[in-house]
């Protein structure tokens, strides 16, 4: 299976990626990657998740210690 684009190297996502578990974040990045292929999210679900995110950001902001 093809993982374009590719994998971000082990140094670039070392913060939140420990080397140990790297081996599973590549192969969940080509699965993620190959799924977008070929069965991307519906507009509904892309609108939800940016609602959350929006939600998230917002309780973010009004949570922050000044």
């Amino acid at each position: 299976m093809s993982c374009e684009p590719g994998c971000p190297p082990v140094a670039e996502v070392a913060q939140v990626v420990s080397e140990p578990s790297y081996g599973a974040f590549a192969a969940g990045w080509c699965a993620g990657t190959h799924r977008r292929a070929t069965q991307p999210a519906s507009r509904d679900v892309i609108e939800q998740i940016a609602t959350m995110l929006d939600a998230a950001l917002v309780t973010d902001t009004l949570t922050r210690p000044e």
